[in-house]
């Protein structure tokens, strides 16, 4: 029961911290993207701390709020398509212990959110707008590069985390 209330009570305070982390994008307008990236780590926390159902709880708790409390829906979008279930997605992933599967899931999973976030761009804000072939090719591209880029820093973040904070107890 001890062990049920840490959980809770960690899930809560690390939704509680996302939402304030998405908030603070609609003040600084510049961070949007690291916003959304930072409170993904916090999911990642969860996961970490309290197993994959909280880490789900802390991504659908989250993903509420922001679509309801947000000034700047934007930012509640790139949490909501992206960054808020990668962490529970990588831990899932990476359980397989077989690379190719586990970066085919991962870039699978992140070519299927680009592509929703940009027929939601499209049909939201540029229905009129045609890119053309050549600027998907290179949309896609170089969002595979920083989607890497991406899962290795959180590798690594997610690794000092464990070393620094999750063993020392």
């Amino acid at each position: 029961m001890k062990q049920r209330a840490r959980y809770v009570s960690v899930t809560a305070l690390l939704i509680a911290l996302s939402v304030v982390i998405l908030y603070l994008a609609s003040l600084f307008p510049t961070a949007r993207i690291a916003s959304a990236a930072i409170a993904g780590l916090l999911t990642a926390v969860a996961v970490i701390e309290c197993g994959i159902t909280s880490g789900i709880a802390c991504f659908a708790c989250t993903s509420i709020l922001a679509a309801v409390l947000m000034p700047v829906k934007t930012v509640g979008l790139l949490y909501i398509l992206f960054f808020g279930y990668y962490p529970v997605v990588k831990s899932l992933a990476e359980r397989t212990k077989k690379r190719p599967v586990e970066w085919a899931v991962k870039i699978v999973v992140f070519n299927a959110a680009l592509t929703a976030i940009y027929f939601l761009w499209i049909l939201s804000f540029m229905p009129d707008v045609d890119f053309g072939t050549l600027t998907l090719i290179l949309l896609y591209v170089a969002g595979n590069i920083c989607f890497v880029l991406y899962d290795f820093a959180f590798s690594v973040l997610a690794g000092q985390y464990i070393s620094r904070f999750y063993k020392k107890r």
